[in-house]
C-alpha cells in the first residue's frame, strides 16, 4: 500500500441529526416566553416571532394511500389482540 493515501471519513452517528430535547425547565420557560410574546406583542408581530426563520415543507415523505394502509394495518391488529403476528417467531425456530 505504499502508493495510496488515506483519507479519513468524517462519519458521525445519527442521533446528532436528531433534534434535542428539551428538558422541563426548558419547556416551562418556553412557554412562559410564548405567553409574554403573546400578551405583549400585537397578532401579527408575535406569529411573525413564533414563525420566524421557519421553511415551508416542499415534499412530504409518505404518500396519504401509503399511511392510510399503514394505519389500517395497525387498527386491524389492535382490534383483534389474539392474532399472531406473521413476523413474530417461535423462539424454537429462531436461529441462535
Amino acid at each position: 500500500m505504499g502508493g495510496s493515501s488515506m483519507v479519513p471519513l468524517n462519519r458521525t452517528s445519527s442521533i446528532e441529526n436528531e433534534p434535542r430535547t428539551l428538558n422541563l425547565n426548558q419547556i416551562q420557560f418556553a412557554r412562559d416566553t410564548a405567553l409574554y410574546v403573546i400578551n405583549t406583542r400585537g397578532l401579527e408581530e408575535a406569529m411573525r416571532i413564533f414563525t420566524e426563520g421557519l421553511e415551508p415543507v416542499s415534499q412530504c415523505v409518505h404518500d396519504k394511500e401509503e399511511v392510510i394502509m399503514e394505519y389500517a394495518e395497525e387498527l386491524e391488529n389492535l382490534s383483534n389482540p389474539l392474532r399472531i403476528n406473521p413476523e413474530t417467531r417461535d423462539i424454537a425456530t429462531a436461529p441462535f
